[in-house]
C-alpha cells in the first residue's frame, strides 16, 4: 500500500476529515488532498507530525506495516500457566508414592497424567521450546528444531522446558544465503467434507494444522527451520507481524523464495491462508 493510501486509511480510522487534519498540521486542505492523491508528498517534518496525530509509527505510516520491536519472539506463549499443569503431574506422582509407598504405582500415575496433558489437551507445549527470536542483526533459534516432530519429541520436549535445557543457536543475516517460506498442504483438504465408506467425515481443519515454516539456508549450506504455525491464530501477534517480518528480511539482501505466493497473501490478515492455498492447488 502506498503512502497516499495509508494517509487516507489512517485519517479515516481516526475519524478526521481532510480539513480537520489540515488544521491540526497548520496547512491547507488542498495540501492534504494532494498527499492523498499522490500528487505531492509530505515533508519529513509533516511525516513526523502525521505519525503523532494518527497515532502510528513512521514505519506503519510509510509502509502500512506494524513497527518491529526487537527482539521479537515468534511463537513464544504469553504466559507460563500451562507449565503448572506439567509440574502438577510430578506432584501427583509424589503424592501417589507417599500414600501407597508403591514406586511402580507412582510412575504409572505420573505417566498417565503426563500423556493426557501432552497428547489429549489442545495446548502445544512444544511452543515453549521451539519459538525463535528475530533481532536487529540475526535470529536466535533452538539448536535441534525440525520441520516435523515425532511422538518421542512430543514426550521429551516438555520435559526439556521444565528442566530448562533449551539450547539455542544464533545466525546473523550476513550468514544467510536464502530464506524460503513454505506451507505443507495435506493430500486432502481437512476443511472439506469427504465420504469414506459411505459416511461423511467431519471438518478436520479445527483439529489439525499444516506445517508452516521458514527454511533458512546458510552460506555454509546449513538448513534451519523456523516454525510459523502460530500465524494460524487470528488474533495472535504473529499473525499481525508476519508480513512485516517478511518485508524486513527481504530488505536484508537475502534471496527470498516464495513458490506459493504466501508473502502477498499474508498482507491481508482477514483471509484464510490455508483455504486460499487449497483452492489454488485443487483448481
Amino acid at each position: 500500500m502506498s503512502l497516499s493510501d495509508n494517509i487516507v486509511k489512517y485519517r479515516k480510522r481516526n475519524e478526521l476529515s481532510q480539513l480537520q487534519l489540515a488544521e491540526a498540521l497548520s496547512i491547507s486542505r488542498q495540501s492534504i488532498s494532494k498527499w492523498e492523491t499522490g500528487e505531492n508528498l509530505p515533508s519529513i517534518n509533516n511525516l513526523i507530525s502525521l505519525s503523532g496525530l494518527l497515532d502510528i509509527s513512521l514505519d506503519e505510516l510509510i509502509t502500512g506495516e506494524p513497527y518491529l520491536h526487537f527482539p521479537l519472539d515468534y511463537g513464544k506463549p504469553q504466559n507460563r500457566w500451562p507449565l503448572l499443569f506439567l509440574w502438577f503431574t510430578f506432584i501427583l506422582g509424589i503424592l501417589i508414592y507417599t500414600e501407597s509407598q508403591n514406586f511402580y504405582m507412582a510412575i504409572l500415575g505420573f505417566t498417565v497424567a503426563y500423556f493426557m496433558l501432552v497428547f489429549l489437551t489442545p495446548f502445544d507445549f512444544k511452543r515453549y521450546y521451539t519459538y525463535w527470536s528475530l533481532g536487529k542483526k540475526g535470529i536466535t533459534y533452538t539448536d535441534d528444531f525440525k520441520d516435523k516432530y515425532n511422538s518421542w519429541d512430543e514426550i521429551t520436549i516438555p520435559l526439556k522446558v521444565l528442566f530448562h535445557t533449551r539450547k539455542t543457536k544464533y545466525v546473523t543475516y550476513q550468514q544467510i544465503k536464502s530464506i524460503e517460506i513454505k506451507l505443507d498442504l495435506f493430500e486432502f483438504n481437512p476443511k472439506s467434507t469427504v465420504i469414506i465408506f459411505g459416511f461423511y467425515t467431519p471438518n478436520l481443519g479445527q483439529y489439525i494444522r499444516e506445517n508452516f515454516y521458514f527454511i533458512i539456508t546458510t552460506k555454509d549450506d546449513q538448513t534451519i527451520y523456523l516454525d510459523l504455525r502460530q500465524y494460524y491464530w487470528p488474533r495472535s501477534k504473529e499473525r499481525q507481524m508476519l508480513s512485516t517480518i517478511i518485508s524486513f528480511l527481504r530488505r536484508k539482501n537475502i534471496e527470498f523464495v516464495d513458490k506459493q505466493n504466501i508473502a502477498e497473501m499474508v498482507k491481508d490478515r482477514s483471509i484464510s491462508l490455508t483455504k486460499e492455498l487449497y483452492e489454488l492447488r485443487d483448481k
